[in-house]
C-alpha cells in the first residue's frame, strides 16, 4: 500500500537500495523523479548509441548470420525475463543496470573479430543481460512515477532514449563513408558502450511524491520465496488486461524486426546511417510528444496515431522498393519519419498503460511485456531472410490493426478497474 509522509518527517526507505553507488547533488523531493528519469534516458542513451547502429549493421553486413545471431539474442531474451525479476528484486535496479550493460559491452566486442561461434553466444548472453536491463529499466521508471505523471517520465525516457538512433547512426555513418576500419568502429562503440555505466552509478533512490510535493513510500514487505516471485510474473499471463494486450505486445516484437532488421539494408550501407537517423529524431519527438499528451488527452487518439503511421511507413517502404527508381533514395527518409512516430507510440503508450495497471508490480509486468516482446522478436529475426518484403508488411499489418483495437479495450476499462492490483 502507498501511504503520504508529512512535511517534515523522516522518509522511510524500505526497498533494497538504502543509499545511491554515488550519492547525487541533494535534490528537492519534487525534482528527484525528473532527475532520476534524465539519468536514466541519458545513460540508455549512450548505451544504445553504441548497439543501435551494431544492430542495424548486423543484417546489412552479414544477412544469413546477422539474423541468426538476433534471433538467438531475443530468444533467449524472451525467456530470461521470467527470472529477471527476481534478479531486479535481489540485486536492486542499479546493480541490475549495470549488469545487463556488460553483457551490451560483451555483444559489441564480438562483432570486433566475426566468428559465428563467438557471436551466438554473445548473443545468448545479451539476451540474458538485455531482460535483466530492461526490467530494471521499467521497474524504476514506474517506482520514480505516479499514475498521473507516469506518461510524462516515459515519454522523457524514450525521447533521451531514442536521441541514440541519431548520434549512433549518424556517427556511423559519417565513419564509415570515411573509410573507417570495421574493427576499429566496434571498438570504439565497445568503449561508448561501457561508458554508460557511471551513469547507472549517478542514480539515487526513486521516492514518488504527490501533486503537491509530498511523498509517497510502499509500505515495508516481508521477504518473498523466489519460487513466489516467479509465480507473481507467470500469474499476470492469466490476467484478462495481460491477454487482451498480447497481440499489441507481440506486435511491439515484430515491428523491432522490421525496423531494425527488414527496413536497413532497403537502403543501402552509404545511406544508412543518416536514414535511421531521422528515424531516431521521429521516435525521440514523438517519445516525448506522445508521453505528455497521453497526460492530457489519453491515450486512445495516440494509439490511432501510431497505428496509421506504422501502416503508412511499412506500406510505403515497399512501393519505394519494388516501385520506385532506386536512385530516389530521399523517399526513404520520409518512410523512416513514419516508423519512428509509430515505434515511438507504442513503446511509451503500452508502457504507460502497463504501469497503470500494475502501478505495484512493475518489474513482474514489465517482465511479461519483455517476454511476449521478444518472443516475437526471435521469431520474426528467423524468418526475415526467407520472408519477401510484401509478406514482411502484410505479417506487420495484420497485427498492428487488432493490437490497436485490444488496447483501445483495454484502456477503456471503468477507471474502478484499470488497477488490478487488488485482486493479486
Amino acid at each position: 500500500m502507498i501511504s503520504e509522509i508529512n512535511e517534515g518527517s523522516p522518509i522511510q526507505q524500505y526497498d533494497n537500495e538504502k543509499v545511491p553507488l554515488i550519492k547525487p547533488q541533494v535534490l528537492s523531493l519534487r525534482n528527484k523523479s525528473i532527475y532520476n528519469v534524465l539519468v536514466l534516458g541519458i545513460s540508455f542513451c549512450v548505451l544504445f548509441t553504441a548497439f543501435s547502429p551494431t544492430q542495424n549493421l548486423e543484417t546489412t553486413l552479414n544477412a544469413d548470420l546477422g539474423f541468426l545471431s538476433l534471433s538467438i539474442l531475443y530468444g533467449f531474451l524472451s525467456f530470461s525475463n521470467f527470472f529477471s525479476p527476481m534478479v531486479v528484486l535481489k540485486a536492486g535496479e542499479k546493480i541490475s543496470l549495470i549488469i545487463g550493460t556488460l553483457a551490451y559491452v560483451l555483444y559489441i566486442a564480438a562483432n570486433i573479430k566475426v566468428t559465428p561461434e563467438t557471436l551466438c553466444i554473445a548473443s545468448g548472453i545479451l539476451g540474458i543481460g538485455g531482460a535483466i536491463l530492461w526490467t530494471a529499466q521499467g521497474s524504476f521508471v514506474i517506482r520514480c512515477s505516479t499514475e498521473k505523471t507516469l506518461g510524462l517520465h516515459t515519454g522523457i525516457f524514450f525521447a533521451l532514449f531514442q536521441v541514440n538512433q541519431i548520434i549512433g547512426n549518424l556517427g556511423t555513418g559519417v565513419l564509415l563513408n570515411h573509410g573507417l576500419n570495421l574493427s576499429i568502429l566496434f571498438i570504439i562503440l565497445s568503449a561508448v558502450c561501457a561508458s554508460s555505466i557511471f551513469g547507472f552509478l549517478l542514480l539515487g533512490n526513486p521516492i514518488k511524491v504527490d501533486e503537491n510535493g509530498v511523498p509517497l513510500v510502499l509500505e515495508k514487505q516481508d521477504d518473498i520465496p523466489m519460487k513466489q516471485r516467479l509465480m507473481a510474473t507467470v500469474n499476470i499471463l492469466k490476467e484478462r488486461p495481460i491477454q487482451l494486450l498480447i497481440p499489441a505486445l507481440f506486435y511491439s516484437g515484430i515491428s523491432q524486426s522490421f525496423f531494425f532488421g527488414v527496413f536497413p539494408p532497403l537502403t543501402g550501407k552509404m545511406y544508412l546511417g543518416y536514414i535511421m537517423a531521422v528515424f531516431g529524431v521521429c521516435d525521440a519527438l514523438g517519445s516525448v510528444g506522445i508521453g505528455k499528451a497521453s497526460d492530457v488527452i489519453g491515450r486512445k487518439p495516440l494509439i490511432i496515431f501510431s497505428t496509421v503511421c506504422c501502416i503508412g511507413g511499412s506500406i510505403f517502404a515497399y512501393f519505394i522498393s519494388t516501385r520506385i527508381e532506386h536512385n530516389q533514395i530521399g523517399y526513404y527518409f520520409i518512410c523512416a519519419g513514419l516508423l519512428g512516430f509509430a515505434d515511438a507510440g507504442f513503446n511509451t503508450l503500452l508502457y504507460s498503460l502497463l504501469g497503470a495497471l500494475y502501478p505495484k508490480k512493475g518489474e513482474a509486468a514489465v517482465a511479461v511485456f519483455k517476454f511476449v516482446q521478444s518472443i516475437a522478436s526471435a521469431i520474426a529475426f528467423f524468418y526475415g531472410h526467407y520472408v519477401v518484403l510484401y509478406k514482411h508488411v502484410i505479417i506487420l499489418n495484420s497485427l498492428v490493426v487488432p493490437a490497436c483495437i485490444l488496447f483501445l479495450i483495454v484502456d477503456a476499462r471503468p477507471k474502478s478497474k484499470i488497477s488490478v492490483e487488488s485482486i493479486n
